[in-house]
């Protein structure tokens, strides 16, 4: 093989590795400010990332309580740091000594499901959890095509991600769009519906 075919052909192999490799979830880092707020108060998060929470030592004491009681940080002292790993969903919190679920110091964390490509032809992979989230154990899952009504794929599924077109619920057709939510549980405990996140398939 031709000296520069050969640089070509490795560059475009690496290019490959590159591509397939998995980029690391980015960590969302939030203030609780001594000004009794959250900083940002919203952010989006994606499916395995981390959101961490910390406060500098300002003698002014936080919690971080998602209203649902899905995850706490417990009693807290100033300069406290607090991260949580996440599902799809979209999870209200507030800190129990400056606020409540309605008022005061809040935030929230919203979570959209992933969709990939994979695998070949039409049929596409929804992905909602990943190791080592700890938002909840059970999913519900919802679908629309293109602008129709939101229907049931799946509830208190455990699985983290599934294949939409293979095996139904509906058959993939080329050029529409397909839109999805998801509300994570453990238990009693939820998060309220994720933000949807729309895949076209082509």
């Amino acid at each position: 093989m031709h000296k520069k075919t050969m640089g070509f052909a490795a560059a475009v192999v690496a290019a490959g590795l590159l591509a397939s490799t998995p980029v690391a979830a980015a960590t969302k880092d939030v203030e609780a400010t001594s000004e009794k707020r959250f900083d940002p108060s919203t952010v989006t998060a994606t499916v395995g990332g981390n959101v961490h929470w910390f406060s500098l030592p300002d003698g002014v004491d936080h919690t971080v309580t998602q209203n649902s009681q899905l995850f706490d940080s417990g009693a807290v002292k100033d300069a406290f740091n607090f991260t949580q790993t996440f599902s799809a969903g979209t999870y209200p919190y507030h800190c129990e000594k400056h606020g409540t679920p309605t008022s005061g110091m809040r935030g929230t964390v919203k979570v959209p499901p992933q969709v990939s490509s994979a695998p070949a032809g039409l049929a596409f992979t929804v992905k909602w959890a990943a190791a080592g989230v700890d938002t909840g154990t059970t999913f519900d899952v919802k679908y629309r095509v293109a602008s129709g009504p939101w229907k049931t794929w799946k509830t208190n599924t455990t699985a983290k991600s599934l294949v939409f077109g293979k095996a139904g619920p509906v058959g993939v057709a080329r050029g529409k769009t397909y839109s999805f939510t998801v509300v994570s549980r453990e238990g009693t405990k939820k998060s309220l519906v994720s933000p949807a996140k729309s895949f076209r398939a082509s």
